[in-house]
C-alpha cells in the first residue's frame, strides 16, 4: 500500500460484499440477539458431541488441513457461538469483554491453531482469524510478513477512515508502506535506547510523585490511572503538566480536561466502533454510523488538541525561546533537535515537522490505555495479596531511604520484586490478550494446518500463561516465580516452553 487512502480503500475491498447486504445488517441491530441466542444453543449442542482436549503444543493430525475453529457466517463470523462459551469449571463467557478467558477458551477446545471469525476484526465477510497458541510455530508468521510488518494497529479501520477523510499525516503510521517504516525508524531513536529512557526518570520521578499524591482524592481506581497516564506521558513528551489526575476545580486548564475526556472517549469507543455490524456496513457505503459519528467527534477533538500542543512547542523552538528544564528534556524536544540535525546532515530519511507532529501527536492519545490498564491491575492485584504488597512497599522504601527520597534515583534502580510483581502482572492479567496480529504475505504451514497468503494470524498467548503444565498454580499471584533464582532453577527443566 502506498498511502492510507490505499490501505483504507482495501478495507473497504474486504467489504465489498457488505454493500449489497447493508440493509440486512441494520435489521440484525435487533434481530442479532435472538439469533444468537437459537445459533448458540445448536452450536453448543453440536460443540459438545464433538468436543475433545487437545494440547497446546501439538501438531495437526492431518498434514496441511486447514485448521479447525468455531463456524462462520456471514455479516455474523463466530459470535453467536464465540461470545456464549461454555467454560469447563461451568461457569460462561459471555460477551468478547472477557476476552481474558474467550480467547484460551478456543485454544483448549481447538488445540494450538484455529479460525474464528470477528467482523470488523478479522478479514472479509465473515471476519476470518487465525489464531496461534505456539510461540514456535508463530516465528513462521513473523518469518512471512514481509519489508513492512503488519500490526494491530492495522486492525483499527475506524481510526484509518477518519484519518483519511481529514488527509492527517497521522494517517501514514496506519499503513504497510515505507511512510510507515520511515516514521516508525524517526520516532523510536528518541526512546527506546536505554541512554534515551533513562534521561526521562527524572520527569517521571517528579510527575510520579505528584500523581501519586492526588490517588486518595479518587473513589475509582481505573479513572484514577487513566489520568495518571496522561499526566506522566505528558510530562515525558512535551515537558509539562496537565495535573490531569487532579480532580478539584481549577487544577487542570479547560482545553487540558477536554482533551482527556476526548481522549477516553475515543479509546473506550473504538473496540466497539470495530466489530459494531451497522458501523460496518455503513462505512462500506462511504456513511457513518451514530456510533462512527461519536468515535470522530472525540479523535478529532483528541488530536486537535495534541496537534495544537506539538506545535506551540515547535514555535517556540524556532523562536529560540527559553524552555524549562523538564521541556528539555522532553521527548519532543529530544526529536526535534535530533530530526533536525540528521537533515542539517543531509539525512533523507528526517522526519518532516508535520511527521513530527503526527507521531507525537497519536503517541499522547495512545499512551493512556495500555498502562492504566496494567497500572490499575497491579494495584488489584495488590489489594488481594497483603503479603506481596508489604513485601514491595519494604523493597521501594528501602530504595527510597538509600537514595533520600529521589524517586527518579529509584526509578533507575534494579527493584526486582517491583519487576516480577508488574511481570506478574502481564502474564495474569495481561493489557492485550492478542499480543501480535500480523498478515502473512505467502503460503504457511502452522502446526500442519496450511495458511494461506493474506491470511491474518494472531499470537493467542494466554492460554500458555494460564496452562498448569507450564506454570505452576497458573491461577494464583506469585512475583517470586519471576525472581532470578527462581528462574534459573527453571533452565533446562521440561517442558523447554518455560
Amino acid at each position: 500500500h502506498k498511502s492510507s487512502s490505499h490501505l483504507c480503500a482495501n478495507r473497504h475491498k474486504d467489504l465489498a460484499d457488505l454493500q449489497s447486504a447493508s440493509l440486512a445488517v441494520l435489521f440484525f441491530r435487533w434481530a442479532m440477539p435472538t439469533a444468537c441466542r437459537i445459533l448458540s444453543r445448536r452450536a453448543t449442542a453440536v460443540v459438545s458431541r464433538t468436543r475433545h482436549k487437545s494440547s497446546i503444543i501439538a501438531p495437526a493430525s492431518s498434514p496441511s488441513a486447514p485448521p479447525p475453529g468455531f463456524p462462520r457466517l456471514p455479516l455474523l463470523g463466530s459470535l453467536p457461538w464465540f461470545s456464549n462459551l461454555s467454560l469447563p469449571d461451568g461457569s460462561s463467557v459471555q460477551s468478547l469483554d472477557e476476552q481474558h478467558e474467550s480467547w484460551a477458551e478456543g485454544t483448549r477446545r481447538h488445540g494450538p491453531v484455529w479460525r474464528v471469525g470477528i467482523p470488523g476484526l478479522g478479514k472479509g465477510i465473515s471476519g476470518d482469524l487465525t489464531l496461534c497458541a505456539d510461540p514456535r510455530e508463530f516465528v513462521k508468521v513473523l518469518q512471512a510478513e514481509g519489508k513492512y510488518p503488519y500490526g494491530a494497529i492495522q486492525l483499527q479501520w475506524p481510526f484509518i477512515v477518519w484519518a483519511t477523510k481529514h488527509g492527517r499525516t497521522v494517517g501514514k503510521l496506519f499503513t504497510r508502506s515505507e511512510d510507515w517504516r520511515h516514521i516508525r525508524h524517526g520516532m523510536q531513536k528518541s526512546i527506546l535506547p536505554p541512554a534515551a529512557a533513562a534521561g526521562y526518570a527524572a520527569i517521571i520521578g517528579t510527575t510520579g510523585r505528584e500523581v501519586v499524591l492526588n490517588a486518595p482524592l479518587w473513589d475509582d481506581a481505573g479513572s484514577f490511572m487513566s489520568r495518571a497516564s496522561f499526566d506522566l506521558f505528558a510530562g515525558l513528551a512535551l515537558g509539562r503538566r496537565i495535573r490531569a489526575s487532579d480532580p478539584r476545580p481549577g487544577a487542570s486548564l479547560p482545553e487540558d480536561e477536554r482533551f482527556c475526556v476526548d481522549t477516553i472517549e475515543a479509546l473506550d469507543l473504538l473496540p466497539d466502533v470495530i466489530q459494531d455490524l451497522p458501523s460496518i456496513a455503513m462505512s462500506s457505503l462511504g456513511l457513518e454510523s451514530p456510533m462512527m459519528k461519536r468515535y470522530f467527534r472525540a479523535v478529532s477533538g483528541a488530536l486537535d488538541y495534541a496537534e495544537a500542543q506539538v506545535r506551540e512547542m515547535l514555535a517556540r523552538l524556532d523562536a529560540a525561546e527559553p524552555l524549562s528544564t523538564a521541556e528539555e528534556a522532553s521527548y519532543l524536544a529530544s526529536t526535534v533537535r535530533t530530526q533536525r540535525a540528521a537533515a542539517a546532515a543531509g539525512a533523507a530519511d528526517a522526519l518532516t515537522d508535520d511527521e513530527i507532529v503526527a507521531s507525537v501527536s497519536v503517541a499522547l492519545v495512545a499512551s493512556v490505555d495500555t498502562t492504566s490498564s496494567i497500572a490499575t491491575w497491579v494495584l488489584a492485584h495488590l489489594a488481594r495479596e497483603p503479603e506481596v504488597q508489604q513485601r514491595l512497599r519494604e523493597e521501594v522504601a528501602a530504595a527510597l531511604q538509600q537514595h533520600a527520597g529521589s524517586l527518579a534515583a529509584v526509578i533507575e534502580e534494579e527493584l526486582p520484586y517491583l519487576k516480577a510483581v508488574v511481570r506478574e502482572t502481564h502474564r495474569l492479567t495481561p493489557a492485550l490478550v492478542i499480543s501480535s496480529v500480523k498478515e502473512v504475505d505467502a503460503d504457511i504451514d502452522l502446526a500442519g494446518h496450511r495458511i494461506p497468503a493474506g491470511s491474518l494470524v494472531a499470537l493467542e498467548n494466554h492460554s500458555l500463561q494460564m496452562s498448569e503444565a507450564l506454570v505452576e498454580q497458573p491461577r494464583a499471584f506469585r512475583p517470586e516465580r519471576w525472581l532470578a533464582g527462581a528462574v534459573a532453577e527453571r533452565k533446562g527443566a521440561p517442558p523447554p516452553e518455560i
